[in-house]
């Protein structure tokens, strides 16, 4: 996701002194206001979003032909949230769209007197995933300000005057730039133009103000009243009010964003602000009208492949993992010696791990060969009574006070009980006798006690 943005916006429009309707049509990233039959109208709105689309227009409607840029603007907007393209693509498609109005507009105004009087106007800002442009048509002026720096976005005739002011340029090369300045303008009246993409940063002011305004205010109080006000609200008043004491004849209004801030993380996002129009009689000057918030939320629809896909990927590593864990308890060494010895599968089931020689046979090939032999061949085994006769002592024979036995590898106590109790379930004495708590934990080397029958 790209960097979210928190702005604050406010518009304000009047009916100019020549016009008995406004004809200044406000979109606000979805929402539209069309004031033709107030004097004076005001929205506010703050909201958080990626992808925001704010725009005036003027004379790009035609009721009696269906023509509405606002109906085309709010199927632009409904595409562009759904769409991933690039700023630059949904940029151009802006383009298409005001071109498109702008032309039939025309077509319908040829060979009328009043055309002149009615040209179709446009200016629009596009926020989309931490980045910005502008799109412009006519007389109407976006301006930007950032800290100190004060411009237009498109069609900026003040940057020769700048640049000779910072001394960059010459005055022969400024008068130069002028001159391909006031035709680039000229070629604005009735060309679509864009400005170039920028990164969107909090602090940022901008506005958009029609042509009424424009040639009632001039750039430096326009300047001191954006970077002196503490809103939006307050900017946008001000500016209406100080073009209404020069009594202009077009429709005059002022649509102030200003970006509060910029983070990648989603923001909560609080509801637009409650709409006030209302009347003003001839000859009044506008007042600012303080908006009231409302506790309407907007909340950005949720990516179900991608929850989707996550749980899917986790429930197979899940799995991976699980199966690998089997199949390594099942071909490891340990699988050898889990088993208890009370499980039926591993009786008679002893690894030989010496010796052929050496080895205790499991019983399964002869059982009589489940004898230990003579004492003289088994040295581990350890006769209590020295001074018995080894022929008359028996392995199988166990005396009164038992026998020694010393553990060996593959060895398990059930094969032990086997060996000299003939019987594998009589393990249970040799645990007790060694206070042995687990059968399976026995050590190679252990001397073990081997108590007799009972």
């Amino acid at each position: 996701m790209g960097n979210t943005v928190k702005i604050s916006f406010s518009a304000v429009t009047h009916v100019g002194s020549s016009c008995t309707v406004n004809r200044d049509r406000i979109f606000a990233n979805g929402k539209f206001l069309r004031p033709s039959a107030a004097d004076y109208a005001q929205i506010s709105l703050e909201m958080v979003d990626t992808k925001l689309l704010f725009s005036l227009a003027g004379n790009m409607e035609d009721d009696e032909s269906g023509i509405s840029l606002m109906n085309d603007l709010k199927r632009f907007h409904q595409k562009a949230l759904l769409s991933s393209k690039d700023i630059n693509v949904k940029l151009d498609e802006l383009v298409q769209c005001v071109e498109q109005s702008s032309n039939l507009i025309h077509s319908l105004s040829l060979g009328e007197s009043e055309f002149g009087d009615k040209r179709p106007s446009f200016a629009g800002i596009l926020i989309d995933e931490g980045s910005v442009a502008a799109v412009n048509l006519g007389n109407y002026r976006i301006y930007k300000l950032e800290g100190e720096t004060f411009k237009l976005l498109v069609n900026d005739y003040k940057r020769a005057e700048r640049l000779l002011k910072m001394g960059i340029i010459s005055t022969e090369q400024a008068e130069l730039l002028s001159s391909q300045q006031r035709a680039s303008i000229e070629e604005g009246r009735t060309t679509v133009k864009k400005s170039d993409v920028n990164p969107i940063k909090s602090g940022i002011t901008y506005l958009i103000c029609s042509t009424g305004l424009a040639d009632s205010v001039n750039e430096d109080l326009i300047y001191d009243i954006l970077a002196s006000s503490t809103t939006a609200d307050e900017a946008a008043a001000e500016l209406v009010e100080q073009a209404l004491t020069s009594g202009p004849e077009e429709d005059v209004s002022a649509v102030v964003i200003q970006i509060t801030e910029v983070d990648e993380k989603r923001m909560e996002t609080p509801g637009p602000r409650t709409v006030q129009m209302r009347s003003i009689s001839g000859g009044s000057r506008a007042k600012a009208v303080s908006a009231k918030h409302s506790a309407a939320r907007r909340y950005r629809s949720v990516d179900i492949g991608k929850i989707v896909s996550l749980v899917v990927l986790v429930f197979l590593a899940t799995a991976v993992i699980f199966g690998g864990y089997k199949l390594w308890t099942m071909i490891g060494p340990q699988s050898k010696e889990t088993s208890g010895p009370e499980d039926p599968g591993n009786i008679g089931n002893v690894p030989n791990t010496e010796d052929p020689a050496s080895s205790i046979n499991d019983g399964t090939d002869d059982p009589d060969q489940n004898d230990v032999g003579d004492p003289d061949d088994n040295p581990d085994v350890d006769e209590p009574d020295q001074g018995a006769d080894p022929d008359s002592q028996s392995d199988t024979q166990i005396g009164s006070e038992g026998v020694t036995y010393t553990v060996k590898s593959g060895d398990m106590l059930m094969v032990i009980a086997k060996k000299f109790y003939g019987d594998e379930n009589k393990y249970k004495l040799i645990m007790e006798a060694n206070n042995i708590k687990d059968p399976n934990k026995i050590a190679v080397g252990q001397k073990l006690i081997i108590p007799p029958d009972k």
